[in-house]
């Protein structure tokens, strides 16, 4: 009998716990399609999301909107309100700009922002709704004519321009060396002129935003797990600070509208 009741108390606790760890939430994709979903978490390969009970892994440049109050309609006068990156609407009325970093914990969910002034953590029951960009396609150049900047071809890792980050396969050991060669461009918004190498933009310019606002916007920047990001650049053999899965990431506060992106090769070396 007590064996049965310690049992019971377990499998209720587990499913509090899994029922906890969600919220609410109208997502709106690129596409325009709407999905009553449950937000769960988000990581380097984007957004785990529920619907219909069934758990669904959505990448971060196919959201354009998740809002916890309403059906994920802006007006003309909320577009109005969204400047080139990203925006967080509180249910106060005030807005945040920056760029979404992280989602969890529990219900409500812990959202972490980078602004120009550092990151900020607020709580899902805060937020009405988060907008990460406009529906519709991305890359056009100034003239509005869709500009194709094709990954190079080849091995290693594919890393497109419009994800903030891109899961390698890679899990590495603190003090491992590791060696890094990227090729490729990334056009950083609808002017085509706009460029930038896995060394960074090629007007030197930087973004407050980005993960990395000290290093050149666009550049090819890694992480291990959720350890701090550091810089890579087109060819680079850096020492591992922690153990975990290896990411590799764009430097950019506004990844939504980027397009092209890098081909970097990894090498494994000793650990010191």
């Amino acid at each position: 009998m007590l064996k049965r009741s310690i049992l019971a108390a377990v499998a209720t606790f587990a499913l509090v716990a899994g029922t906890q760890a969600q919220e609410g939430a109208t997502i709106v994709l690129r596409s325009g399609e709407k999905l009553n979903a449950q937000l769960v978490d988000m990581s380097g390969a984007g957004f785990t999301v529920r619907v219909n009970g069934q758990e669904r892994q959505i990448g971060t440049n196919d959201v354009s909107v998740i809002d916890f109050t309403g059906n994920g309609d802006l007006s003309d006068a909320d577009w109005a309100r969204v400047g080139g990156g990203q925006t967080v609407w509180l249910r106060n009325g005030q807005t945040i700009d920056g760029s979404l970093y992280d989602i969890g914990g529990t219900t409500p969910l812990r959202i972490t922002l980078r602004t120009s002034s550092g990151e900020r953590n607020l709580s899902s029951n805060e937020i009405g709704r988060i907008v990460l960009a406009r529906p519709g396609p991305t890359g056009t150049s100034g003239s509005g004519t869709p500009v194709a900047r094709p990954i190079p071809e080849g091995g290693g890792v594919a890393v497109p321009g419009n994800q903030a980050w891109t899961p390698t396969g890679f899990t590495v050991r603190r003090g491992e060396r590791v060696t890094f060669n990227a090729t490729g461009e990334v056009q950083l918004s609808t002017d085509s002129n706009d460029l930038a190498s896995a060394s960074g933009a090629r007007s030197q310019r930087r973004a407050q935003g980005a993960p990395i606002p000290d290093v050149y916007a666009g550049a090819l920047i890694a992480r291990v797990g959720n350890s701090a990001p550091f810089p890579i650049g087109e060819q680079q053999t850096v020492t591992m600070p922690a153990d975990g899965q290896l990411f590799l990431g764009i430097n950019d506060d506004q990844v939504a509208d980027n397009n092209g992106g890098y081909r970097v090769n990894i090498q494994r070396g000793a650990r010191r």
